[in-house]
């Protein structure tokens, strides 16, 4: 994620704090053609321009880094320093479907890694490390899958949240 930088981003780009992002991407566009470093032999403080363009132009293009901009400017303007409330939290499965798939998931993982091992208790692999190894990945579907399912069915007990909803 690019750096939230101390300066004014809307500023750096020339647009107002209500800009849209396709005026911010207007005025990047403008303001890059005259500052490429390219376009001015290798200039250091030229080059050095266009990094603070494309980073505010990063920042305040997409919706959530330009949310958290938006936050720090406020708290900076308040006094109280770069002391922005933290991002919510998102629980691991956003849906209560989302959660059932991976319950169901975990579950033939487990079923499958239980018939590993009786399948591998039952026949004698004859090499020792292929049977180590057999072993590992049949003990690893069965600890995965108990995971899986043990946090799908911990997230399924729980209440639905205003942000489990997928936005649109």
């Amino acid at each position: 994620m690019p750096k939230l930088a101390e300066t004014d981003l809307y500023a750096t780009l020339g647009v107002a704090p209500s800009a849209s992002t396709t005026e911010i991407a207007a005025a990047f566009r403008a303001h890059a053609k005259e500052s490429h470093p390219d376009r001015h032999g290798g200039d250091p403080a030229r080059a050095e321009h266009f990094k603070e363009l494309t980073n505010a132009y990063d920042v305040l293009i997409r919706p959530e880094s330009r949310a958290a901009y938006d936050q720090q400017r406020v708290a900076r303007a308040r006094g109280n320093g770069l002391s922005a409330s933290p991002a919510p939290q998102h629980p691991i499965f956003r849906t209560a479907r989302s959660a059932r798939i991976a319950l169901w998931a975990g579950v033939s993982l487990v079923i499958f890694g239980l018939a590993g091992i009786a399948v591998l208790a039952s026949v004698d692999t004859g090499d020792a490390t292929k049977a180590i190894t057999l072993w590992l990945v049949v003990v690893k579907l069965v600890a995965c899958g108990a995971i899986l399912w043990g946090i799908a069915s911990w997230r399924l007990r729980q209440p639905e949240t205003p942000h489990s909803v997928t936005p649109q």
